[in-house]
């Protein structure tokens, strides 16, 4: 069943929460070393990159204080990023860009993704403004707020009858038959280079939290939490974090229970290929997936990585709500971060297992802002969020 069928109080009352523990591998697999070489190599490219970007300014960095028991709390606030409100944008823009320079993209070229809503618009906004054709593969389910944000880009959008690990395949058939070229952030075996660019643009966040934290406040994070839907978010946040910072932070991922890949590889000690257990129906709609980008991604969660934590539905809707009240309008996949703190808050034993004290420092990013305006009006409870726009 999809969750726009669910009542939102039905939505609220699924506090289901799971977690699992680890400790960074002190030596991580040659995979790993890989990957975190590539990456931390082109970072300075793409911070450079980003930084001469028309409209691309930092996003700020809220400080919201002494939370009992979890010490500081900082929020990334990337729903204000470059008035597309969501991260997503530094993916597409940077992905355009390498393409471009490595010769594999051309005027007069058409450009394509899957998307859940975020990495669409990012993907559609770098394609108006270089000048390229975009065709984004959208699940059926999706909102309708979400397709307008794609179309109002110049897009045009096209429905898969299915969810968003179905689009992916549709959309790896449509491109090859008609000579697309695919800008995707989910990775598989002969498909690397592109999400990895994707991977690597995101460390751009980290660069300026970290930056901000210590010029602003003479702090560093001891734990960062992570949202993960592929885990390419997560992975450019890690790679930076551990280029930057030693010792590093720990690191904790979390996904929605109903699309918990990552902590389901993890379980069964598997190889990153396989899928999450749930259907994907989750209320963090940007998380909804259900295999991980195993080639750009899972290496590098899976060795460093302190803990795993899935949370139902209940979580973000709270989240969403608290984080309002601190002024920080974020969406349900956005406020993830901040909703294992709030799960935290209540439950000691799942507070020390992920070590967190009052002398912590925590770095959450919130991803998006209300990118489903009428879900964010009904869980705030009125209209404060009138238009895609506002």
């Amino acid at each position: 069943m999809s969750t726009q069928k669910k009542s939102l109080s039905e939505l609220s009352s699924d506090l289901e929460k799971r977690y699992l523990v680890s400790e960074p591998k002190e030596i991580p697999g040659e995979d790993t070393i890989s990957l975190l070489d590539r990456i931390t190599l082109e970072m300075p490219v793409a911070l450079a990159f980003h930084r001469v970007l028309e409209e691309c300014d930092e996003t700020p960095l809220v400080d919201l204080g002494a939370m009992e028991g979890m010490g500081r709390v900082f929020v990334k606030d990337e729903g204000q990023r470059m008035g597309m409100k969501a991260f997503k944008v530094l993916g597409g823009t940077y992905a355009l860009h390498r393409l471009e320079i490595r010769g594999e993209l051309h005027e007069g070229d058409t450009v394509t993704t899957f998307t859940d809503g975020n990495h669409g618009a990012g993907l559609a906004y770098a394609a108006r403004e270089a000048g390229y054709r975009a065709v984004i593969f959208v699940p059926k389910v999706m909102v309708k707020s979400r397709r307008e944000r794609i179309e109002a880009q110049g897009a045009e959008v096209i429905e898969v009858d299915g969810d968003y690990d179905t689009t992916v395949a549709e959309v790896m058939r449509v491109a090859k038959e008609n000579g697309w070229v695919l800008v995707g952030d989910t990775s598989w075996e002969g498909y690397e280079q592109v999400p990895r660019d994707i991977t690597t643009a995101y460390s751009t966040i980290f660069s300026e939290a970290l930056r901000q934290m210590k010029e602003e406040h003479g702090l560093e994070p001891t734990h960062v939490i992570l949202q993960v839907g592929v885990g390419s978010f997560a992975a450019g946040g890690m790679a930076y974090c551990l280029y930057e910072q030693v010792p590093p932070p720990r690191f904790i991922c979390v996904e929605p229970t109903d699309a918990d890949c990552i902590y389901e590889n993890v379980r069964v000690g598997g190889d990153g290929t396989l899928a999450c257990q749930g259907k994907t129906e989750s209320v963090s709609a940007g998380l909804n997936c259900g295999i991980p980008a195993y080639k750009t991604a899972w290496p590098i969660l899976r060795d460093y990585c302190s803990a795993y934590v899935a949370l139902g539905d209940g979580w973000p809707i709270s989240a969403v709500r608290e984080l309002y009240k601190h002024g920080v309008i974020a969406g349900e996949s956005g406020c993830c971060g901040y909703a294992v703190l709030m799960a935290a808050r209540e439950d000691n034993k799942l507070r020390e297992d992920l070590k967190l004290t009052d002398q912590s420092v925590v770095l959450v990013v919130n991803t998006e802002a209300a990118t489903d305006p009428d879900l964010f009006n009904e869980i705030i409870g009125q209209e404060v969020v009138v238009s895609n726009g506002s």
